[in-house]
């Protein structure tokens, strides 16, 4: 399952086009737990979350319907293990689990999958020197071109990213308070992609500009409730994005994962999009969909649940 939620999410936010929203009555849960469990005390803690989504996408002519179900077992503020299912084009679901290993500080050494059959499908093994990441491979056994071997280099407060095989290396800029402000991947000494985002005092992602092979401008919006999951991923918040391919943008997951607030709208060169959310009375969140229609080759719907214990 690689970076699954990341890239699912990322992918149908970042499209920039004329488009309207796809109507309320065509949202569709999974078939989980939907909802908080337990009281609706200021003292819950999230216990499951939730992720279903179906894209459809025309790929070279080809019309794809995906259909994705994740959900992540919490404790103890961590992400503990999962399970995925997907089905391509009314195919039968294929569901693999996902087992979690860290070391002794709580760092994330492996993420490894496996189907119903016990076969591992894919793996990802991250090495650290002196407490920081120093190498992350990843291997998917059933096609080697999605394969690859990152190495990391420090220098003040820049990370510099290069892959075995790859001209292209990607350095990440943070801030005082460890948060990433840059991204900027070069290719033979130029500069093909920058990311620079911004902050405001509350901790919430404000803005995103991207330059280069992409270029957009995209301003985020929360609501004035805790997100519950900030503090869920919040503990290996480098990988999230030391992991990714050097052309994902960084903004909406930071805006999603690791801002203060619950995301609940976004504003995408100048067309804005407004979020479902429902709360619980405790002002937890308990659900998030997104239901966008990009034009004939891109729609999609999100349904995000969010499930609590005390």
């Amino acid at each position: 399952m690689k970076k699954l939620i990341l890239l699912v999410f990322t992918l149908a936010l970042v499209t920039s086009c004329d488009n309207e929203p796809i109507d309320s009555a065509y949202t569709q849960g999974g078939g989980s737990t939907g909802g908080s469990n337990g009281s609706e005390s200021a003292d819950l803690t999230l216990s499951v979350y939730e992720l279903d989504s179906q894209i459809n996408v025309v790929f070279f002519g080809l019309p794809i319907e995906s259909i994705t179900n994740s959900s992540f077992n919490i404790a103890n503020d961590k992400i503990i293990s999962g399970t995925n299912a997907l089905s391509a084009n009314g195919s039968p679901f294929e569901s693999e689990n996902l087992s979690i290993t860290r070391n002794t500080s709580g760092q994330i050494t492996s993420n490894i999958s496996v189907n119903t059959a016990g076969i591992t499908t894919n793996e990802t093994i991250i090495n650290y020197t002196n407490g920081v990441i120093s190498n992350i491979t990843y291997d998917y056994y059933d096609d080697d071109d999605d394969d690859y071997n990152y190495n990391f280099t420090y220098d003040g407060n820049t990370i510099t990213r290069t892959e075995e095989g790859s001209t292209i290396s990607t350095v990440f800029t943070v801030d005082g308070s460890d948060r990433i402000i840059k991204k900027e991947s070069f290719e033979g000494g130029s500069s093909i992609q920058t990311e620079t985002v911004a902050y405001n005092a509350a901790g919430n992602i404000t803005s995103s500009t991207i330059t280069g092979e992409i270029q957009r401008n995209i301003a985020f919006q929360f609501d004035n409730n805790i997100n519950p999951i900030k503090v869920i991923f919040e503990d290996n918040y480098l990988l999230t994005f030391l992991e990714d391919d050097y052309s994902d943008e960084i903004g909406g997951q930071i805006a999603q994962f690791f801002s203060t607030n619950n995301w609940n709208a976004a504003t995408y060169d100048g067309v804005a999009y407004n979020f479902d959310l429902t709360y619980n009375s405790a002002g937890r969140i308990e659900t998030r969909d997104i239901a966008y229609n990009f034009g004939p080759e891109l729609s999609f719907i999100f349904n995000e649940r969010f499930s609590y214990v005390n």
